[in-house]
């Protein structure tokens, strides 16, 4: 999905986009916003900054709002940085891994198919 950072007005947002908005205001968590909609957080963050919806003070929703916003986190928020750059580099990991993973089964599919007909 592409989300421009800072539109002149903002886009029109899809069915996924207004209930992924909605459940931030109402407090769930962008990991469980992602397995509802499949929007990724960064995305959801910049999203609801464009439309201005506003997050859970204290919270790592709260904070990623504020970065996307590029403004100076509230203080409930500004405890949650080092909270939210391990969450960023632990999906990091994830993905580093599933591509690897992705690689390495492709990998052992083509050899195990070569030597069976062998």
């Amino acid at each position: 999905m592409a989300i421009p950072a800072t539109p002149t007005s903002p886009p029109a947002v899809t069915t996924a986009e207004a209930l992924a908005l909605d459940l931030m205001a109402d407090g769930f968590s962008a990991d469980d916003i992602r397995l509802r909609t499949e929007i990724a957080p960064d995305d959801l963050y910049r999203l609801a900054a464009l439309h201005n919806v506003p997050s859970p003070h204290g919270t790592i929703e709260g904070f990623g709002c504020h970065r996307a916003r590029r403004e100076q986190p509230s203080e409930k928020c500004a405890p949650l940085e080092a909270r939210c750059e391990a969450q960023f580099r632990a999906r990091q990991r994830i993905a580093d891994a599933e591509r690897t993973l992705g690689r390495q089964h492709r990998t052992r599919r083509g050899r195990r198919n070569t030597l069976a007909r062998a």
